[in-house]
């Protein structure tokens, strides 16, 4: 699948998905590259960090935070199902969860190419 594409379906920027296609982690105005280098876009400083740290198991990206917080899973559920046509409340009981739920879910998480469960987990 090309790139943008990819990174459409994903709901990130193709710049984004570029660097991750190269090993680059991104947060707030850093960039941290493969080779243990990392860059301050605020300060305009550039590091040596330790590369050999752990990244985060899958397990832990679909662990529930919280109760009261959707899980990836449940997101997924979700864009699964209202691509099938299913109703606000059709959505809701099958998770166990309110469709006020889901609406403010489905508006705060949605761009022009529709519901975007990854970057809503992200976020």
């Amino acid at each position: 699948m090309p790139r943008r594409r990819a990174a459409e379906r994903v709901g990130i920027n193709e710049r984004t998905a570029k660097d991750w296609d190269y090993g680059v982690r991104k947060s707030r105005n850093a960039r941290t590259y493969p080779n243990g280098v990392r860059v301050d876009y605020a300060t305009g400083t550039s590091t040596i960090v330790d590369v050999n740290s752990v990244a985060p198991k899958l397990s832990a990206l679909d662990k529930q935070l919280h109760p009261r917080l959707l899980t990836l899973a449940e997101r997924e559920r979700i864009r699964d199902l209202r691509a099938e046509g299913h109703s606000l409340r059709d959505i809701g009981s099958a998770l166990g969860r309110s469709a006020s739920t889901i609406l403010r879910e489905i508006r705060a998480n949605s761009t022009h190419g529709g519901y975007q469960p990854y970057a809503a987990h992200r976020a």
